[in-house]
């Protein structure tokens, strides 16, 4: 039962115990609806009442957009109505196979699986270390590239993966590539309403779109349903609330964005705004480095940005980085 219902039952309940006067011919002749034996709605609520509910109201309202992180913590650092029944199944052998970081085997792709690492140190530090004094929502990052199919969300699902295996780390891994989203497909599993869903207010609370998985200590938000207004929800006021709570409020937590390509995507600049870090993917022998330095110019000028490159076999003195493994699969988004 709503608080509003609660609130119209308790007083009339209060009003059926008083003693209601028949109404005299003045009354009925200047309200009609007397004659049912009804009363009036102005009688049942006064204006302090109408005002009182319209508070509890609003109220309500607000306890339901954070709900979830109103629930008791658990020991991974998420809340326990994030905690879902139901969790996604990750195939850590089609992982294997697409060269991905792996959690089950330390011999399987152990090349990318030591590349990530370090490349996830410097973002760590850069959100929880020294570097995050400099910084405004440092644990935010922002996964993104000039142009489609450098391998972004090949190197997103890759860090969720690699900051996943952490001790003392939690990692939620967003799809805000919401014009053509990839995670899902990448990762093998069926779409799920998400990021559109929520803003939107198809769906009610954050805890319906934040999906447990297999893979301990990583949260998956899919990027919902496509809608003709994008860029206006994830500039709005609701989307800048949601990512002030993400930032704020566990300490451990990572939350790495799978962004659309820069160049021509306003919804890149819009997301840019609200993130503290960006990793910019350039692919060897195809980025124009004239396209990277257009896009990076684009960017919140107060972001963290670094650098990856994607699907080159050595760089000049000769270490592998991001070797064949890497470039076995493609980003088609």
């Amino acid at each position: 039962m709503s608080i509003i219902q609660k609130a119209m039952e308790k007083k009339s309940a209060s009003l059926s115990k008083k003693t209601v006067k028949p109404p005299s011919d003045n009354e009925t002749e200047q309200n009609p609806e007397l004659l049912s034996g009804q009363p009036l709605i102005q009688d049942l609520v006064s204006e302090t009442d109408s005002a009182s509910i319209q508070n509890m109201k609003q109220n309500a309202e607000q306890e339901a957009f954070f709900k979830p992180v109103h629930q008791p913590v658990m020991s991974d650092g998420f809340p326990q109505a994030w905690r879902r029944p139901a969790t996604i199944e990750i195939d850590s052998e089609r992982l294997r196979d697409l060269g991905m970081v792996s959690h089950t085997d330390k011999q399987v792709n152990s090349g990318i699986t030591n590349e990530f690492r370090a490349i996830k140190q410097k973002l760590f530090h850069t959100a929880f270390g020294s570097g995050a004094q400099f910084q405004q929502r440092a644990n935010l990052l922002m996964v993104t590239s000039a142009s489609p199919r450098e391998g972004k969300t090949f190197t997103a699902v890759n860090l969720a993966l690699s900051m996943a295996s952490e001790k003392d780390k939690t990692v939620l891994l967003v799809d805000a590539n919401v014009l053509k989203p990839g995670v899902s497909d990448m990762l093998g599993i069926q779409p799920q309403a998400g990021l559109i869903d929520f803003l939107q207010g198809s769906v009610t609370n954050l805890s319906e779109i934040i999906y447990p998985t297999s893979i301990p200590n990583l949260r998956l938000i899919p990027a919902g349903k496509p809608h003709h207004l994008s860029n206006e929800l994830l500039a709005s006021n609701k989307m800048e609330k949601l990512m002030n709570e993400l930032a704020h409020r566990y300490p451990d937590r990572m939350v790495i964005f799978d962004c659309p390509p820069l160049l021509g995507i306003v919804e890149t600049m819009t997301l840019s705004k609200l993130l503290g870090q960006a990793l910019v993917v350039v692919e060897q022998d195809r980025s124009r480095l004239d396209d990277v330095e257009v896009a990076v110019s684009q960017l919140n000028k107060d972001m963290a940005i670094g650098f990856v490159m994607n699907k080159a076999v050595r760089n000049v003195f000769g270490q592998y980085r991001h070797g064949h493994e890497y470039g076995a699969t493609e980003d088609q988004s």
